[in-house]
């Protein structure tokens, strides 16, 4: 028998949703703010390298970045994160991105956005596009202020299947008919778990990957090229 729930699509945040990298976009945000400093960008910018040939030590990574947060309290990064998001992000959105977005919950699917991220990083972009649901790396909070400590397991690799199945199951839904957007090899266990898998904007090993299995590709154009393309 057919399930009556409406399948589920989630869609990746960096280079998939937003061009560009949302933790090296916020460090330098936050350096200009003066809550960072010029090392822990540099910092940043080595780790994304690493990243994108998935060569990071994920775990410790984010257990380094988490330090600053120590005490802080818990409403003052949401409202960080919501300026970061209006002054740097809302900007990086991808048009094609949006658009697909609009089309899935117009055909009445149910969309995620699933990113390793941090929550509090990711909800200033599912609000402003509509995206009810966001999976994300939850940090621990106590007395409403942060200890350092991210809630296992992180929302990356085997991590977004974990995450992707707690909504499923919250939602008496399953995989059959899931789709996921996402650019980077890091997500590979989560392509291969959906029916529909996307690739966006994908690094060199996704791409190889993609071609050999048949996958779709799309390579989006941020805001401003598309813009001048159009001129």
């Amino acid at each position: 028998m057919k399930s009556m729930v409406s399948p589920i699509v989630f869609f990746d945040m960096d280079k998939t949703l937003i061009a560009g990298n949302s933790g090296v976009s916020f460090l330098h945000y936050s350096h200009r703010r003066g809550k960072a400093s010029r090392w822990k960008v540099y910092k940043s910018l080595i780790h994304y390298f690493c990243y994108r040939f998935d060569l990071l030590n994920m775990d410790k990574a984010y257990r380094d970045s988490l330090r600053p947060l120590i005490g802080v309290r818990e409403e003052e990064l949401g409202q960080f994160c919501r300026e970061w998001f209006e002054e740097e992000v809302r900007g990086l959105i991808y048009p094609e991105a949006r658009d697909l977005v609009e089309k899935h919950m117009a055909e009445g699917e149910t969309v995620a956005i699933i990113s390793n991220a941090t929550f509090y990083a990711v909800e200033p972009l599912g609000y402003h596009l509509g995206v009810p649901h966001i999976l994300a790396t939850q940090l621990e909070v106590q007395e409403g202020a942060f200890t350092g400590n991210y809630i296992p397991p992180l929302c990356f690799r085997n991590g977004k299947i974990f995450w992707a199945e707690k909504l499923v199951r919250a939602l008496g839904a399953g995989f059959e008919e899931s789709t996921f957007y996402t650019d980077s090899i890091t997500d590979l266990p989560l392509l291969e778990r959906v029916k529909y898998p996307r690739i966006v904007n994908p690094d060199p090993r996704l791409r190889l990957l993609a071609r050999k299995r048949g996958w779709p590709v799309q390579d989006f154009l941020p805001l401003g090229k598309l813009k001048s393309l159009k001129k």
